[in-house]
Formats: C-alpha cells, sequence, structure tokens
C-alpha cells in the first residue's frame, strides 16, 4: 500500500479475543449518516454484553483506533481561500480564512490531493506537475491565484485529517453523495458478518489487516474445510475493503486459500458479495449487506470451479497463460515484479510437471506488496475459471 500519515499492519491469528456488541458504539458518531446507518442497523438487536462470532475483532478495533485520526469536511468557495505556496515534498498549501472558523488555518496536500485538485477545479494537473518538476514555481503560483481570482464563487467540499496539530488536505468529496467512511465499513462489516455466523452456525477469524487513515483492507477466514480430490483443501472467507479518497467503494468479496498437503498454498479472490460506492442509499445498503444466500451461492460455484480443474498438474501452455496474464499486467504490476515472474517462469516452471498450487505458490513470491497480492489472487481465480470450463 501507499505511504500514509497513519499505517498499521494486523495480523490475526486463532482463537484471538471477540469485541461484545457494546463495543461497536463508537463507531457510530455525530453525523446526518451515521445516525442514519445506526437506526437502520441498531446495536440494540443485540445483548451489549454478547460476542461478535468474530475472533480478532477486538484486536481489529484496537488497531483502529489508531490510524482513526480528527477528520473533518469543509464547503468552501475560493474567495475564502488562499494558496500559501508549496511544501517540502512539492504539495500544495493552501490558507482557510472564512470567519465561521474559530481561527485561519494552513492545510497541506497528502497523496494525490495537489494534482486532484487542481485537474478538478482549474484542468491544470499536468501543468502544475510540469511546473513543479522544473521548479516554475512562480509561474504555478499566478496562475492559481489569477483562477482563484477569477472564480471566487467555485465551491468544494474539501477532506481534512490532523495530525500532531497540523491539518492535511486529503481530498475531494461530494455534497450528493454519502461518505461510507472507514468506522462505518468497519460497523457494518462486523455486523454484518456476526448475522452470517448466526444463520450459517459458523464464525469468522481475522486474518491480518492493513488499516491507514484513509483507506482499509481486511481479511477474515473461517474454519471450515472441503476437502477437493487431486488438489487440496479449500478454506473460506472474505476480504473487505474501503477507500474514502475520491472514488473509493466500500466492498466485499469472497477469498478462499488452497493449500496441500506439502505446505503449499495459494489464495484467490473470486465475486463481490456486495460493492457500495458513495452515491448507494441507505435502503440500497440494508439490502446488499443481506448477503447469506449470495455468499452460499458464490462458495458452492467456486468449489465447482476449482473440482472441474480435469488435472491438478498444468501442461506448458497452461503455465505460459498464466505467466503472460502477470507478466503483461504493467499497470497492475511493478517492472520489478513482472520481472521477477519472468526469472521465476524461465528457471523454475519451463519444463517442468508441476501443480497449479505450486505454480500460484511460486508467483506469489514476486511482491510482497499488498495491493500487487491481491491483484494476483484475481488473476489466479479467473484462471481457475477458465481451466475448469464451466
Amino acid at each position: 500500500m501507499k505511504k500514509h500519515i497513519f499505517q498499521v499492519e494486523v495480523i490475526g491469528e486463532s482463537n484471538l479475543p471477540r469485541s461484545q456488541f457494546k463495543d461497536l458504539k463508537h463507531l457510530i458518531r455525530d453525523t446526518e449518516l451515521d445516525k442514519l446507518i445506526g437506526e437502520r442497523f441498531p446495536l440494540n438487536d443485540f445483548n451489549a454484553e454478547s460476542e461478535l462470532l468474530i475472533n480478532g475483532s477486538k484486536k481489529l478495533l484496537t488497531y483502529f483506533e489508531k490510524v482513526d485520526e480528527e477528520k473533518l469536511d469543509i464547503v468552501e468557495e475560493l474567495k475564502n481561500i488562499e494558496y500559501i505556496g508549496l511544501s517540502s515534498d512539492h504539495e500544495i498549501i493552501l490558507r482557510f480564512i472564512n470567519e465561521k472558523y474559530n481561527e485561519d488555518f494552513n492545510a497541506t496536500g497528502v497523496y494525490d490531493f495537489s494534482y486532484d485538485f487542481l485537474d478538478t477545479a482549474f484542468y491544470m494537473g499536468k501543468f502544475s506537475r510540469f511546473c513543479i518538476s522544473n521548479s516554475y514555481n512562480d509561474l504555478l503560483r499566478d496562475n492559481i491565484t489569477q483562477l482563484f481570482e477569477k472564480l471566487p464563487s467555485l465551491k468544494k467540499q474539501y477532506r481534512l485529517i490532523r495530525h500532531k496539530n497540523e491539518w492535511f488536505l486529503r481530498g475531494l468529496t461530494s455534497t450528493r453523495y454519502n461518505n461510507y467512511d472507514n468506522h462505518l465499513a468497519i460497523y457494518l462489516t462486523l455486523i454484518s458478518l456476526h448475522k452470517y455466523s448466526q444463520k450459517n452456525q459458523t464464525s469468522f477469524n481475522l486474518e491480518k489487516a492493513y488499516l491507514t487513515d484513509s483507506e482499509i483492507k481486511i481479511f477474515f477466514s473461517q474454519d471450515n474445510t472441503i476437502n477437493i480430490p487431486n488438489i487440496g483443501e479449500v478454506h473460506f472467507g472474505v476480504y473487505v475493503s474501503n477507500n474514502e479518497i475520491k472514488e473509493g467503494t466500500f466492498s466485499l468479496e469472497l477469498r478462499y486459500t488452497v493449500s496441500n498437503d506439502q505446505g503449499k498454498s495459494f489464495s484467490g479472490l473470486s465475486s463481490h458479495v456486495f460493492n457500495i460506492s458513495h452515491s448507494t442509499g441507505i435502503g440500497n445498503v440494508e439490502e446488499k449487506l443481506a448477503f447469506s444466500e449470495k455468499i452460499n451461492d458464490l462458495k458452492d460455484i467456486t468449489v465447482e470451479h476449482i473440482k472441474n480443474v480435469k488435472n491438478s498438474k498444468l501442461t506448458e501452455n497452461q503455465l505460459f497463460m498464466i505467466f503472460k496474464k502477470i507478466h503483461s499486467s504493467t499497470k497492475k504490476l511493478s517492472k520489478e515484479s513482472r520481472d521477477k515472474a519472468k526469472d521465476y517462469y524461465n528457471s523454475n516452471l519451463v519444463n517442468n510437471t508441476i501443480t497449479m498450487i505450486d505454480a500460484f505458490n511460486k508467483f506469489n513470491e514476486i511482491t510482497t506488496d499488498v495491493e500487487e497480492k491481491i491483484y494476483l489472487e484475481r488473476i489466479y481465480n479467473e484462471v481457475i475459471k477458465e481451466l475448469s470450463g464451466i
């Protein structure tokens, strides 16, 4: 994941402590959207002292508190904002000077805010990068200040985060949409997975989580194991993600891990169970989170795909097909990762009889980046579907 102001990695274990429902109270806050979600998904439906059927949920909430810093949404016109200049990291600094604030304050862009703001407001994202890369700071300043003067009523909603008494500009958000922020995504996920576990007489375990001030990636697994002859054992789980910045979405996908008795394994990401954008209404959210039957149907379909892989040994053509999918992913995988895939393919895989699990296990070593690993899991699932012939 990209570097963030706040970022933690959580590694789960079996039998980690579970949260009680009363621990979720602080995730519903004093905003209109939070109150609506609290009404549609009330904690009063559960005994406050009872535990969620999710091992590790207590650890997840504890670590989330470490990255869940003060956030602020400001709707403001350009006439009440002053361009200050560039930070040492070449990010724009804006000063908010409206009397409605207790005092004027500066805020510095982080992540991709500078490009996104200048491109959204003035269509000058590339021009700003050109000026910054060539140290034409005065030229950039002249253009920005003139545009501020010419467009005083241009109104945007700014998403800020506070760190060590300094404000940072994370992105622009829309006043027309709901902002399903990370605290709400975690609240809805934990309640929904608990309901699923109750209905299906199972439980979830926190496997791992990557939490930042702007996005979350959380992996849950189930204890249930399905044995598939000539392939291996399959463990199901889910992958939950949410991104508060730009066009981010809150989603849950079916995930599975296939392992053999030699200790080799790989994970695949199947279909979305739900995908909630910032334009999704509360009523639709309620419908999407009632996913018990859908997730079970997806599990059955995935098992059939894996069973229909006719032979666990891959042919040379099949290996090349897998390698090509990975090596051609220039936008999703770094050159270093793709070069490693090529080295593995040339030195270890060609002309060798190798199983699907061994091949995916080997390709998984090309990267340690979580986003690249997630992309590889999508490729593995795509390959299984193609090999199954269904």
